[in-house]
């Protein structure tokens, strides 16, 4: 767990602000009534606030100075897999050699989108796909700038932040969306069972500890409820899962602001069954400090990440019912192996760990194999007729 202080004096303003508007109250153990905001609403403070969200200010937050990795750090491997595939997929659904946006929502520094432009350049196909960066964070959206410079001058790519990204006519052309560890950071409400029946859960301010602390408060939507009830949940007694409306309804909205279109997810998850069996007792959630995982949300807000596992039935549902068509699921490890990442491997006797041969090795390895990462990962990706 990373040293606990107290909040930053702006982020425990912007948290009294919020928490003014409220008008919801929250349940102490002792039985005690608190002013309170939901998980949800306080999740998305911490990463989404314009000058205190993690998300939205401060430095670059991936890579290794950053407080985790995405996979288009581990090296190009991943980035030449994919563009492979999207190749491949374009030619399927909006004929041989058509052209696309390709658009990275949440895309960070820039690192993948660079990838599978460097990788169709390679194939003498640069001006196929146009290449987007939609990007909210200012040192995120720096970086983007810098890894897309000369694309970004020959018109070929552009860095949108997330406003002017709804507001662009999408529905003109062919679109590739990549969610790459996007919906993964979508806030999520928290619910729990309690004797009394399903229960929220809040954050109150701790007067006497000078930070957020958790409480339990009433079911903020019916939805909540509901979705448990369609992903055929029954949560044990004292057991903890999280419910990512907010990510669901995001790829429903999406779906009416493209014409022609595919959705490529990218994120660790898992199904409904999984993520809310009887081992979780405490949910999905997990933060990230310094490339430490820990179990803490409620010290360094606005300092670390908050993260929760995606929830694909869910996703898979909301999709549907909006119009998506699901073309393929799968591990990361069966989506890399499908698109060819085995005939990559090459037999070598070098002994010097930088060599190309070596790296490519490995980072095949890492993206397979690394801490189950190959089984945790999965690819959804769903097309739309325009």
């Amino acid at each position: 767990m990373p040293e606990d202080h107290a909040p930053v004096p702006k982020f425990a303003e912007a948290f009294r602000n919020e928490l003014a508007g409220s008008g919801r109250v929250g349940r102490l153990p002792s039985g005690a009534e608190v002013p309170c905001l939901t998980f949800r609403d306080y999740m998305r403070l911490c990463l989404y606030d314009p000058d205190c969200g993690y998300y939205r200010s401060g430095p670059v937050r991936v890579g290794r100075s950053g407080d985790f990795y995405t996979s288009p750090f581990l090296g190009e491997t991943m980035g030449e897999q994919l563009a492979a595939a999207l190749w491949k997929l374009a030619d399927e659904r909006f004929g041989v050699g058509s052209g696309a946006n390709v658009v990275d929502w949440g895309g960070g520094t820039g690192r993948l989108i660079r990838q599978l432009g460097e990788s169709w350049g390679r194939e003498g196909a640069s001006d196929r796909f146009r290449l987007f960066v939609v990007e909210d964070h200012p040192a995120h959206r720096r970086e983007a700038e810098i890894a897309l410079r000369d694309r970004i001058e020959s018109g070929s790519a552009r860095i949108f932040a997330e406003a002017e990204a709804e507001a662009y006519p999408w529905r003109k052309g062919n679109t590739i969306v990549i969610a790459n560890e996007l919906l993964d950071a979508f806030p999520v409400h928290r619910v729990v069972q309690t004797e009394d029946g399903l229960a929220e859960q809040g954050v109150f301010w701790d007067e006497n500890a000078g930070r957020p602390a958790p409480c339990l408060t009433g079911l903020s939507t019916p939805r909540l409820a509901e979705r448990l009830a369609l992903d055929g949940t029954k949560l044990l007694k004292g057991q903890i899962a999280e419910v990512g409306l907010d990510a669901a309804d995001w790829v429903a909205g999406l779906y009416g602001k493209l014409g022609n279109a595919l959705l490529v997810i990218l994120d660790y998850g898992d199904e409904a069954a999984e993520l809310t069996g009887p081992h979780r007792m405490e949910g999905t959630l997990v933060c990230y400090r310094r490339h430490i995982a820990h179990g803490e949300p409620y010290v360094l807000p606005g300092e670390q990440d908050i993260t929760a596992h995606v929830n694909f039935t869910a996703i898979r549902d909301a999709a549907v019912h909006a119009g998506w068509e699901p073309l393929w699921y799968g591990t990361q490890q069966r989506f890399l192996i499908a698109s060819g990442v085995l005939d990559r491997l090459a037999a070598h006797a070098c002994t010097d760990p930088f060599a190309p041969v070596v790296r490519r090795n490995r980072q095949i390895r890492q993206l397979l194999l690394s801490d189950g990462m190959g089984e945790l990962f999965k690819v959804q990706i769903f097309a739309k007729r325009g």
